[in-house]
């Protein structure tokens, strides 16, 4: 997923997708995962739905990413 290969489409590859996730957040702030997962998708294509959760994955795993259970939204850390 992050190594580059010859057949790569770089344009739904995980980085450009946690990219556009990453823009959405930092302008909303908080926004619902639906919400997002469907910009993302408008974006990149029917593709995106397959990069969803490793692009979130990887957004969370940075620390990127706050998630909240209780209205199922992301919420963009600046920390």
């Amino acid at each position: 997923m992050l190594t580059p290969r010859k057949h790569l489409d770089l344009n739904t590859s995980l980085l450009r997708v946690a990219a556009i996730m990453l823009k959405e957040l930092h302008k909303r702030g908080v926004i619902e995962m639906m919400t997002l997962k469907q910009r993302v998708i408008r974006r990149v294509g029917s593709n995106g739905e397959l990069m969803f959760l490793p692009a979130l994955s990887f957004l969370y795993l940075l620390g990127k990413v706050e998630y909240h259970v209780q209205n199922d939204t992301l919420e963009y850390r600046t920390d």
